[in-house]
């Protein structure tokens, strides 16, 4: 009987050092747990906040949060947990009564499947939501309603902070609404996510462009070309920033690399178009909005930059035809300008004097210059 009770209470022994390693483990994951959840709640309050800056810096919790080497952590810990559990099994094999109150796992195929789920951490994203939930984003910034655009990219980035494609289309929607160093700041996201996102340093340069850091859009876009050389924009764009720092032999190369990628991209024919007028080579340059205009007839700047060539060549009856062409597609003051200083240079000082208060009324900011030309007539 004593060497009974010796047994039993040693059994009782182990029993409760198990479950104080038990206890400990899930206190530790519960911990890690809650660690985690306290940096993404917070991260998420950023975000609600516009603190895209704080979020910027924090971007790397989220990827040690679905990192290989917290997923490897979590299973070993889950390994423990099952070693613990096998013990115990071990220990009451003998033991009928026990035996019936923990069925064996291995001959309990439902019951191992069951501690599976149990003890699995859950992948909280939704990749088929989050794809739905970007593509309507891109639906309606597609048809210019880009705030509520920017609500679904926010969504997705909710259920995922870590998805590249959500931010980067952020930053467009934010960029066609003119709000450029916000764009800037989705974009920069997107590649510390994702460094080989060859549309988000795309991205990054159109918003560093419209900026005025052309030196800065530069580097982006050879960033984006050294990925992916045969987009023809990254070359187009960055001819257009080189053609902004007055480097327009430059610009010209990397027009001519777009046109070889694509010859039918019209704007890189009519950028390269005024590249050449730039430097009053205006024949070539109406050749290139020759080819634009037979590739695209709609297209308004080539119209309008047509015309201001042939004023240089001083073919003002043929510099008027374009202007009412690029009029009759979008009308601006700077075009209705440009074919009243035609019509004066003809002579024809009435039907000059009409379409320089046109441009007037839509608000020119060429006022003096104008004025001083109605004075003459």
């Amino acid at each position: 009987m004593d060497e009974f009770i010796q047994i039993s209470n040693h059994s009782k022994k182990q029993f409760i050092e198990i479950s104080q390693q038990y206890q400990k483990f899930f206190e530790q994951i519960l911990k890690k747990l809650d660690e985690g959840i306290n940096k993404l709640e917070k991260m998420a309050q950023q975000l609600l906040n516009q603190d895209y800056l704080t979020f910027k810096s924090q971007i790397n919790i989220i990827k040690q949060f679905y990192s290989k080497e917290n997923d490897n952590y979590r299973q070993k810990q889950i390994t423990q947990l099952n070693n613990i559990l096998d013990t115990m099994k071990n220990m009451v094999s003998d033991q009928n009564k026990i035996d019936d109150q923990y069925p064996s796992i291995e001959k309990n195929p439902i019951k191992k499947e069951e501690i599976k789920q149990n003890t699995k951490v859950e992948n909280p994203m939704n990749i088929d939501d989050i794809v739905r939930i970007i593509k309507q984003g891109d639906a309606l910034n597609n048809i210019n309603e880009y705030e509520e655009a920017i609500k679904y990219y926010d969504k997705a980035i909710s259920i995922n902070p870590e998805n590249d494609n959500a931010w980067n289309n952020k930053g467009s929607a934010l960029q066609n609404l003119n709000k450029n160093e916000e764009a800037l700041l989705c974009y920069e996201i997107a590649i510390s996510i994702n460094p080989n996102y060859d549309n988000a340093w795309y991205n990054k340069g159109l918003a560093l462009y419209n900026l005025n850091k052309n030196e800065e859009a530069i580097q982006c876009y050879d960033k984006a070309i050294s990925i992916n050389p045969n987009y023809d924009y990254s070359w187009n764009n960055k001819g257009n920033a080189l053609q902004n720092l007055n480097k327009n032999e430059e610009a010209i190369k990397y027009y001519d690399k777009a046109i070889s990628i694509n010859p039918k991209n019209d704007n890189a024919l009519i950028n390269k178009g005024l590249a050449l007028s730039n430097l009053n080579q205006n024949y070539e340059a109406i050749q290139c909005y020759d080819k634009a205009i037979s590739i695209n007839p709609k297209n308004d700047n080539a119209w309008s930059n047509k015309g201001f060539s042939l004023i240089q060549l001083k073919r003002y009856k043929d510099a008027i035809d374009c202007y009412d062409k690029a009029l009759s597609i979008c009308i601006n003051p700077s075009r209705l300008k440009r074919k009243a200083d035609s019509l004066f240079e003809l002579g024809k000082k009435e039907e000059a004097k009409q379409v320089y208060m046109a441009a007037l009324k839509l608000g020119s900011n060429e006022k003096d210059f104008i004025q001083k030309q109605l004075s003459k007539l």
